[in-house]
């Protein structure tokens, strides 16, 4: 039987640092839904209207290969009557996702899909990320590093003993996500203003440091 661990003398403390990254990258997550009286027909109307889509998103500027299809459904769209199932049509559809570098006409391009898709286009979501936070990590760890030395050195003030050597290090991303910080761009009046942000990148460290002899 082992003995039971005891504490390593020393002090551990969490430290906390954020820093902001622009928002350069946009995900679109797009549907494309068609109901019909036989399976064929609607399987067909989304094909068509799928292919549409691909298109306007092609003279918006999006690359072939920043778009994916995710999923292709097709089902009998059932109904209860006096406790019996009937079927009332069938439901045909595709999802997509649409990854776009750089803001620039992204207001315009989901005025289009909107606009020119027709019926059965649903846009179900759009992210804004940042494409590249590895500065902002790098200045978010330097704070929380920052900040973890500061509550070290007070606490060990406060108990008459100094710091010695870091032992270890535990690093765990903090949640943050995009903010709007920016003023909304100028567009066009008939186009889906988005406001365009900073996000912040959050770090949490966990350090031990042993105290000095």
């Amino acid at each position: 039987m082992s003995s039971p661990r005891i504490p390593r003398a020393g002090i551990t403390v969490i430290g906390s640092g954020a820093a902001s990254a622009a928002v350069d990258r946009v995900t679109i997550s797009l549907a494309v839904e068609a109901i019909r009286a036989e399976p064929g027909d609607a399987f067909g109307n989304a094909s068509d209207t799928a292919t549409r889509l691909l298109s306007i998103l092609a003279d918006g500027g999006v690359d072939s290969r920043s778009v994916r299809t995710s999923d292709i459904t097709l089902g009998p769209r059932i109904d209860y009557n006096n406790g019996r199932q009937q079927v009332q049509g069938y439901q045909a559809g595709q999802r997509l996702t649409v990854i776009r570098e750089g803001l620039h006409g992204i207001e315009r391009l989901l005025t289009d899909v909107a606009s020119l898709s027709g019926d059965g286009v649903r846009i179900d979501g759009v992210s804004l990320t940042p494409g590249h936070p590895e500065e902002a990590m790098r200045l978010a760890r330097d704070g929380a590093f920052a900040d973890a030395t500061a509550k070290a050195e007070q606490l060990a003030a406060l108990a008459g003993r100094t710091l010695g050597s870091v032992q270890w290090i535990d690093e765990r991303p903090d949640g943050g996500g995009p903010r709007p910080m920016m003023a909304m761009r100028a567009v066009a009046a008939e186009a889906m203003p988005v406001a365009a942000g900073d996000a912040d990148i959050g770090v949490n460290v966990t350090v031990h440091w042993a105290f000095a002899e």
